[in-house]
């Protein structure tokens, strides 16, 4: 499974198993057939049980996906239906298949599916999807113990762990034979509990094989969280303009001091660009949560551009990675308005117009490149495009002058912020000379960083997409050439192809 097939599968956590349930408390599991199309239970069992190429995933598509007829060893199914068969199963809680596969937990509103077959196990965690509680549990930022290893968890991702945690481990007792990889994959919240559940997953005395893809997770861990769960493979993907990977907000699990230095940064500088950038970063990484994996980050060819034309690589710096997070941490803290502007939603965040989107485009691209360009990764234009964008960011860096402290202190006494209320002279210059020396710490860094991140850029523009990265297992075979023409022939394939400025006239070597 690639990253796309995995980025269907975070949309596909959205959707119901059979029915929608008219509300939480009516919830019930139900018997086949499952007849809502787009739905977990009509795409395994109706759809791909029955030889038929499913399109929708709830109400995400569609999308065409590359299919075969295997062995049943070999499919993503759901258990068979047999009431006379499975009476003891029944008897302990799995009447229907959808008990079987799929959890939702009425008391943390957890939802999530687990499939399987000889190769892997599938758990799939869905994101924000019920406003209220959903948005109670991602404000939910006190930290408590992770008690299945070390450090400390994000209170409302731990909560819907541990209500996953029994689901998974029952169905891995029947299905898991030691064997298959577990992989796991979540979109926005579901990114965070599938960071914990995977940690959780790898640490088990049986040591399964287990690798993790997030898509626009926000932070689930502290630092002794993320150093411990170092040996997780956890591919981190990141849209650019998404800002909820800057979750949980720097004073979302303490008080707002923990926001003082990038607070008094802004009211130390003309607040530009740059501004909003530096006293975010100082925000952030003066929280106590950290993100854990290898970040994959979707960058659009030009600022503003859409998630259908990004590109993806691995900038390694904190003004790249991070700058739509940083610069949504500064203006809240400028505004002084708390969580009140959190996003649960957004084109760049969305599973559907965001990440599957993303990651179809990149899919067909990497296959362009096998095709046209003997494997290189990015187009000369690319390059271009990507490199410019770095350096616009490196000069708005260099740009950057303070205040004096009088200026300083006029902003702050003119905007009457509760955080500097009743501090002398003497406090207001301490808080001030350390919003500096911290400001321009990171500003030294990241300056080293950019210089990096455009050496990286040139460094991965040498390396090569293979038959193999695109294929997997299946590059190999002989009738491969002839199902991705019919696949690419599809209309909303050549969209997309479109979209990706697959088509556009190679541009002269990059210098």
């Amino acid at each position: 499974m690639n990253a796309y097939h995995l980025a269907l599968m975070s949309t596909f956590a959205y959707a119901p198993f059979s029915q929608e349930p008219a509300s939480a408390d009516l919830y019930e599991s139900s018997p086949p057939p499952y007849t809502l199309l787009g739905s977990i239970g009509h795409v395994l069992q109706n759809q791909l049980g029955r030889l038929i190429k499913p399109t929708r995933f709830n109400t995400a598509g569609p999308y065409h996906l590359l299919c075969e007829e295997v062995p049943y060893s070999k499919r993503l199914e759901i258990t068979p239906y047999d009431p006379e068969r499975y009476v003891k199963e029944a008897e302990e809680g799995w009447k229907n298949p959808e008990d079987v596969h799929f959890l939702y937990d009425k008391d943390s509103s957890t939802q999530a599916f687990i499939t399987h077959n000889d190769n892997v196990v599938l758990i799939s965690v869905r994101g924000t999807q019920e406003m209220f509680a959903d948005t109670t549990r991602d404000l939910d930022a006190r930290q408590v113990a992770y008690d299945d290893g070390k450090g400390q968890a994000h209170r409302g991702f731990f909560e819907a762990f541990q209500a996953a945690k029994p689901f998974v481990r029952r169905y891995l007792e029947a299905f898991y034979t030691g064997e298959q990889t577990l992989i796991v994959c979540g979109h926005s919240l579901g990114g965070a509990i599938a960071l914990l559940l995977a940690e959780w997953l790898r640490c088990l005395p049986s040591g399964p094989d287990v690798v993790l893809y997030t898509y626009g997770a926000p932070r689930a861990g502290d630092r002794a969280f993320v150093q411990a769960a170092q040996p997780l493979t956890h591919h981190r993907i990141v849209n650019h303009d998404d800002p909820i990977p800057a979750l949980p907000l720097p004073w979302m699990d303490a008080e707002w001091k923990l926001a003082l230095s990038g607070t008094a940064l802004l009211f130390s500088s003309p607040v530009v660009g740059i501004v909003l950038l530096l006293a975010g970063l100082v925000n952030l990484h003066g929280d106590p949560y950290e993100h854990h994996g290898e970040q994959q980050h979707f960058m659009p060819r030009k600022p503003g551009g859409g998630s259908e034309a990004a590109i993806l690589w691995q900038p390694g710096c904190a003004l790249i990675d991070e700058q739509t997070c940083a610069r949504y941490v500064g203006e809240i803290t400028l505004d002084g308005d708390m969580p009140k502007r959190i996003p649960l939603a957004g084109s760049h965040h969305s599973s559907d117009s965001g990440y599957a989107r993303a990651a179809l485009t990149t899919l067909l691209r990497w296959h362009d490149s096998v095709e046209k360009r003997a494997g290189a990764l990015f187009t000369d234009s690319e390059i271009r495009d990507i490199y410019a964008q770095v350096k616009s960011v490196q000069q708005l860096l260099e740009s950057w002058q303070p205040r004096s402290f009088n200026e300083f202190r006029w902003e702050v006494r003119r905007s009457g912020d509760m955080r500097f209320y009743g501090k002398s002279d003497l406090e207001l210059r301490a808080i001030y000379a350390d919003a500096l020396q911290k400001g321009e710490r990171l500003r030294d860094e990241q300056e080293q960083a950019l210089s990096r991140a455009q050496q990286r850029l040139l460094a991965q523009a040498e390396r090569l997409v293979t038959p193999h990265s695109v294929f997997g297992e299946h590059a190999e075979r002989a009738d491969v050439a002839e199902l991705v023409a019919q696949w690419r022939a599809l209309k909303e394939n050549q969209a997309a192809e479109r979209l990706a400025g697959i088509n556009a006239k190679t541009l002269p070597s990059y210098v």
